[in-house]
């Protein structure tokens, strides 16, 4: 085994600790026994098997952020060097599959990590971790690490299993280093086999991690979030009595999708969040909210849309990027590499001084479809709120009131719409927390300048996962990185309220608990959720989760699990529609326009993955996805 070559591959983007193993490895052909000699090489070999991770702040490659209707590239982007647009595009195959996590993700080398290979260096790790012997801590001392040692590895066992799942349904289950011609086995199976070795976890791990260095190291906290995330996703519609995956079977007939509902399941998700959340408050996870100064200028030209509850604005505005805080359950600590950067790619043009440079981007941007998600400020949807003041149809929404400087869809809104979105003539905050008017109509100062050029394509910029600490100025450019934060303790929350509902029907204390929470820190009542049941319910928790979790690389999973994505990307309903970049005053600027040149094409098969056909023609056992 050659460990230099696949050291060096594996340490590429890791940045968990200062620690280098490459480092620590003799310069001479060094053997696996070299990787386990004492506790530093020890645990450096344990750091490359948190390497396969998704890269999530890598937009183009990794499905999630960038691969659902709430964000929109670049009119001139393509397929060349962005990933997402010919994900979207809906051209995936099993000869070209595109976004790849069984296999290696193939655009770019990026992430060109296959899971399963994670996974078996998970498993070398296991085999020999009991080789090694302390030489700067005592016998104890070391015990305890090395326990916690074999939690991590079993956690990420279980955690790239898990994000196979929900890529592709049944999969192989990996229980060893070998690499063998597995079958996948049947959904529930996969299922119980993983929560198994969260379980296993869990018995090893430390409750937290209390030290700013082993930030992102797996913990009994993680591992339970996770195990519950899993669960929720075992109830959900696609996974739980789908008869659309009827004919996928195994090679010996077995059926590897449940093809009859399971009411039970949402209380098993129900009982697993519950215990993550309950173990999560008594380790100090809470909600957040924003407790310092105002850190922003509050210039009058802006300060109008968000004066009204200025503290559920910060609370909103603040949640991802004030790095770590308390309701951070877990985040990737990889370094956010400038090239592939969703903050360099969307934070508008023109910001302060600075014009036309390459830096920012300013070319990933919000959809029309994101904007109308919002509430009002009424704490319902718009379509639904007797005291709108306009009718909710194309005209209503974009015409411009006397008196006012942009449509009627961005006057009084929920404050999660004026901290998640920048829309034209609305508030931007950047520049080491200076707070700008935007600008976004063709040839302003933040808006389109020549179509072939890169520009907010659907007149909408994204403020949540910006961190305005970074700079803009005519002669400097900075990101202020942050850890993408992967499960939030807000998560949990809705997750339980959504189990609840549809195992009850109706939420209990302590769905309601969550809910209040969630939304009255973004300055809402809980008026929306008053005397509904069954269905209205469970599509009312459904619409608050996309509210709070947009911009999160979740609507692309969420929509797929719900079994809702092929209407609600459908090119007529939602699909990618924006403003018209080409409009220079309000009437042409305002005007719902589809975004021809960054469709969004979702058909039935493409609720899972296909597998790499390379993969189907080398192992007999394997069978395809339905479709593919």
């Amino acid at each position: 085994m050659n460990i230099t070559k696949i050291l060096s591959a594996l340490f590429i983007g890791l940045s968990l600790t200062a620690c280098n193993f490459l480092d620590i490895v003799p310069d001479d052909t060094p053997t696996l026994g070299d990787a386990f000699k004492n506790e530093n090489t020890t645990e450096g070999f344990l750091y490359t098997c948190y390497s396969f991770q998704y890269d999530y702040f890598d937009f183009r490659g990794t499905p999630g952020l960038a691969t659902s209707n709430e964000l929109v590239c670049a009119y001139h982007w393509t397929s060349e060097w962005f990933g997402c647009v010919e994900f979207n595009s809906g051209v995936y195959s099993s000869s070209n599959p595109l976004m790849n996590p069984w296999g290696g993700f193939s655009y770019y080398n990026y992430s060109s990590k296959s899971m399963y290979q994670g996974i078996r260096q998970c498993y070398t790790f296991l085999d020999h971790v009991d080789e090694a012997h302390p030489v700067n801590v005592d016998a104890a001392t070391f015990e305890t690490l090395r326990n916690y040692w074999k939690g991590e590895a079993k956690f990420l066992i279980a955690y790239y299993h898990q994000l196979l799942l929900q890529c592709y349904g049944p999969i192989v289950i990996q229980e060893g280093e070998t690499e063998e011609k597995f079958s996948r086995l049947p959904f529930d199976e996969c299922v119980d086999k993983i929560v198994a070795m969260y379980d296993e976890a869990i018995e090893l791990l430390p409750a937290t991690r209390s030290q700013k260095a082993d930030y992102g190291r797996a913990s009994q906290t993680i591992a339970k979030a996770m195990k519950a995330k899993l669960l929720l996703y075992a109830a959900s519609p696609l996974f739980n009595g789908n008869t659309d995956y009827s004919e996928l079977r195994g090679k010996n007939g077995e059926q590897l999708m449940p093809q009859t509902p399971d009411k039970e399941k949402w209380k098993r998700a129900m009982t697993a969040i519950d215990e993550a959340i309950t173990f999560a408050q008594k380790q100090g996870f809470a909600l957040y909210t924003y407790t310092k100064a105002d850190p922003f200028g509050q210039e009058a030209a802006v300060k109008k849309y968000t004066a009204s509850n200025r503290q559920a604005y910060l609370n909103c505005r603040m949640l991802l990027v004030d790095d770590w805080n308390k309701e951070i359950i877990w985040a990737n600590t990889r370094s956010e590499n400038n090239g592939n950067s969703p903050q360099r790619h969307a934070v508008p043009k023109g910001i302060d001084t600075r014009s036309d440079a390459s830096d920012p981007v300013g070319a990933l941007g919000a959809t029309l479809t994101a904007a109308k998600i919002f509430y009002t400020a009424n704490g319902l949807p718009p379509e639904e709120d007797p005291n709108l003041g306009y009718t909710w149809d194309a005209t209503g929404r974009m015409t411009v009131p006397a008196g006012q400087e942009t449509c009627n869809l961005h006057l009084n809104r929920e404050m999660r719409f004026y901290a998640d979105m920048g829309f034209d003539r609305g508030p931007y905050e950047f520049n080491s927390d200076s707070t700008y008017q935007l600008k976004l109509k063709n040839g302003e100062k933040n808006g389109m300048k020549q179509k072939g050029q890169d520009h907010l394509y659907g007149g909408y910029a994204v403020k949540k996962f910006i961190n305005p600490d970074g700079i803009s100025t005519g002669t400097q450019w900075k990101m202020q990185e942050y850890s993408y934060p992967i499960m939030r303790l807000g998560d949990l929350y809705l997750e339980y309220a959504e189990a609840c509902a549809e195992y009850q029907g109706s939420l209990d204390s302590k769905a309601q608990e969550y809910l209040k929470a969630i939304r009255e820190r973004a300055g809402l009542t809980m008026n929306y959720f008053e005397g509904k049941s069954g269905d209205a319910l469970v599509k009312a928790v459904r619409r608050e989760r996309m509210v709070e979790m947009i911009f999160e690389s979740q609507w692309y999973f969420d929509l797929r699990r719900w079994k809702m994505a092929e209407e609600w990307f459908k090119d007529d309903a939602n699909g990618m529609w924006g403003l018209n970049d080409e409009g220079k005053n309000n009437s042409s600027f305002y005007q719902e326009t589809q975004l021809i040149n960054q469709p969004f094409v979702f058909a039935k098969k493409n609720y899972l993955l296909p597998i790499k056909i390379d993969y189907i023609n080398a192992n007999e056992n394997l069978v395809q996805n339905t479709g593919y």
